[in-house]
C-alpha cells in the first residue's frame, strides 16, 4: 500500500525479481529482433552512412526504448505488458518522462558484474526496488491488480457540476487513478472528512472552471470521475 499526500491509499501487489527478469528477457529478445531487421535494411546504404545510422539506432534502442515505452505506454514496455506488470511512481501515480528515462539510464549500473547491484538491491529492498527505481522513486507492480471502483450514485449536486466541465477537458491516467482511489474509500468516511480530503485537488478545478467558491469539493471529484469512467 502507498499513500498520497492527501492520505488517499493505493493498494498494489509488487512484481518480484523473477517476473521482472522475464520481462527484461522478453524486451531484450524483441529489441534484438527489431534492431537486426533495422540493421539489415540499413546495410543497403553501405559505407560510412550505413555504419553511422546503425550506431545511432543501436544507441537509441538500448538507452531510449525502455524510457520511451514506459513514459508513453502507461509504465509498460512490450516485455512488461507481456507478463502483466507496469512501472508506477512510489506515490502510486503514473510515472513522468523524467522518471522513465532516469530508471532506464541507470540500468547499466544495476547490471554491472560481478555483483549485479540492481539484483542485490531488489532482494534487500522492501519494495523490490533496483537502483534505478530508488533514484527515480518508482516501483513495479502487477498490472490490473487493482480494479477501478464504480462511480458513486448519481447526485444532483455533482451532476450539475459535470455539465459545467469544459467539453475539451480529458483527465489523464494519473488523475483517474487518484480519483479511483478516492472514490473507492469515500463511502467509509464522513462528509466532513470527504471535503477535507477532496479540497486540495478540487480547488484547482473550481478556480479553473470558475465554479462558485463554496462548491462542494467532494462533488467536484465525483463529477470528474463520473465523466472519466462513463465516456
Amino acid at each position: 500500500m502507498v499513500s498520497t499526500p492527501e492520505n488517499v491509499a493505493f493498494h498494489f501487489r509488487l512484481a518480484g525479481p523473477f517476473t521482472r527478469s522475464i520481462a527484461l528477457v522478453v524486451d531484450m529478445i524483441l529489441l534484438g529482433v527489431i534492431l537486426t531487421g533495422v540493421f539489415m535494411l540499413l546495410g543497403f546504404l553501405g559505407g560510412e552512412m550505413g555504419i553511422g545510422v546503425s550506431l545511432f539506432v543501436a544507441f537509441f534502442g538500448w538507452w531510449g526504448y525502455g524510457g520511451l515505452m514506459e513514459t508513453l505506454n502507461n509504465g509498460q514496455t512490450l516485455g512488461k505488458k507481456a507478463v502483466g506488470i507496469r512501472v508506477v511512481s512510489d506515490s502510486g501515480l503514473a510515472i513522468n518522462a523524467g522518471q522513465g528515462i532516469l530508471r532506464n539510464i541507470l540500468r547499466f549500473a544495476d547490471l554491472l558484474p560481478p555483483f549485479f547491484p540492481g539484483v542485490v538491491s531488489m532482494l534487500v529492498s522492501r519494495r523490490f526496488q533496483r537502483l534505478g527505481d530508488l533514484a527515480a522513486e518508482t516501483i513495479v507492480v502487477i498490472d490490473g491488480d487493482r480494479r477501478a471502483p464504480r462511480p458513486p450514485r448519481s447526485d444532483e449536486a455533482w451532476s450539475e457540476i459535470r455539465e459545467q466541465i469544459p467539453a475539451r477537458f480529458r483527465p489523464d491516467r494519473g488523475l483517474v487513478d487518484a480519483l479511483a482511489a478516492y472514490v473507492s474509500c469515500r463511502n467509509n468516511i464522513s462528509s466532513a472528512r470527504r471535503r477535507e480530503l477532496a479540497r486540495p485537488m478540487a480547488e484547482h478545478f473550481i478556480r479553473a472552471w470558475s465554479l462558485p467558491s463554496k462548491t462542494d469539493p467532494d462533488a467536484v471529484l465525483c463529477a470528474i470521475y463520473d465523466l472519466a469512467t462513463t465516456e
